[in-house]
């Protein structure tokens, strides 16, 4: 084995080192997009767990009330009607008839009353048979309970009723005229945060993109259990439809605004880390990950308030699956991520 003089070993080792050294230095800090702590609204939301529905104030199924055949259907699909306005008609000779004859009878023992020919008794019986032959008649009509749409028309001319047949169909039905609200459900771990009065973004696809505003009227303090590992709540809401009148049975989505705060301090939300009380980010400091404890107050998908340990204009890193941060990790930053508040 040869040995080489230390002086000439040191002058081949030197140019080794002079390389380590130069490949060293040359490993550049990761870069890491960071946001800056901005002061911004934030609210919290309760979203409805499935689409919720369009629905009318009032709302009739309407049918004869005796066995005939259609005579006249006086309406269309979609038609606007005044209540009291007759729709539909069944074949009734024989019920005018009977009625035109119980009105005479009516007539001539009122006329023997007065005339002290018969008791007086005999007038309430005339009168009951009177009553009983007009309502008979009057079965025999369809007439509109309310001012409204008809939304439902399963009735021609000549169609025999049968109001001893179960029919899943409505022979007529009606909606009422009046601003419509919308039912829909939320999770029940939901229901200590929605309250009556609180205000509502609401989507009805059939109409606009855009939503409407809305408002809670009503919680039904009552956890339906029809899905047993999705239990549900009702609640109602009015909508502001800007003078449409709603199409009744479209789908809602519905987002109820629980909590809204203006001019907080805040971060995106995708930068806090961890969970319960222990909550922190990693700020850039002089190109340096700092852990930070922090506070958060309010929060949703897209900001979050910080209570404690952040100060307007300090800079939140993003985290990224990419790059797995530490304290004192030595950064550079990529540039301030883009933000809307």
């Amino acid at each position: 084995m040869v040995r080489l003089p230390a002086p000439l070993k040191n002058l081949l080792l030197a140019p080794l080192l002079t390389t380590t050294i130069i490949l060293l230095g040359c490993s550049s800090p990761p870069s890491v997009k960071v946001s800056p702590v901005t002061k911004s609204s934030i609210e919290s939301t309760v979203s409805s767990v499935t689409s919720g529905t369009v629905k009318a104030e009032r709302e009739g199924v309407l049918a004869f009330g005796t066995v005939g055949r259609v005579e006249r259907v006086g309406i269309e699909l979609g038609d606007r009607v005044k209540a009291g306005e007759v729709l539909a008609e069944i074949e009734s000779e024989d019920l005018v008839a009977a009625y035109e004859t119980a009105q005479k009878e009516a007539q001539r023992v009122r006329s023997l009353v007065r005339s002290s020919t018969i008791a007086s008794s005999e007038t309430e019986q005339a009168q009951q048979m009177l009553m009983r032959a007009k309502a008979a008649l009057e079965k025999s009509k369809i007439k509109a309970p309310f001012d409204g749409i008809i939304a439902e028309l399963n009735l021609e001319e000549g169609q025999l009723s049968q109001v001893t047949t179960p029919d899943p169909k409505a022979m007529i039905r009606i909606v009422d005229l009046h601003p419509r609200y919308v039912e829909a459900e939320i999770d029940e771990l939901d229901l200590r945060q929605v309250k009556v009065g609180q205000e509502a973004r609401i989507k009805i696809l059939a109409v606009r993109r855009e939503p409407f505003r809305g408002t809670v009227r009503q919680v039904i303090p009552f956890v339906s259990t029809r899905r047993e590992q999705d239990r549900t709540v009702l609640i109602e809401l009015s909508v502001e439809s800007e003078g449409k009148l709603l199409p009744a049975g479209a789908s809602a989505d519905v987002e109820v605004v629980t909590q809204f705060k203006s001019g907080v301090v805040s971060i995106p939300s995708r930068t806090v880390l961890g969970r319960g009380d222990n909550r922190f980010v990693y700020t850039a400091v002089k190109g340096v990950a700092r852990r930070t404890p922090i506070k958060i107050g309010l929060t949703n998908y897209d900001r979050t308030e910080i209570i404690e340990g952040l100060s307007e204009g300090d800079l939140v890193i993003h985290p990224s699956d990419k790059l797995e941060l530490s304290e004192g990790l030595s950064i550079t930053t990529e540039g301030v991520a883009g933000e809307s508040h």
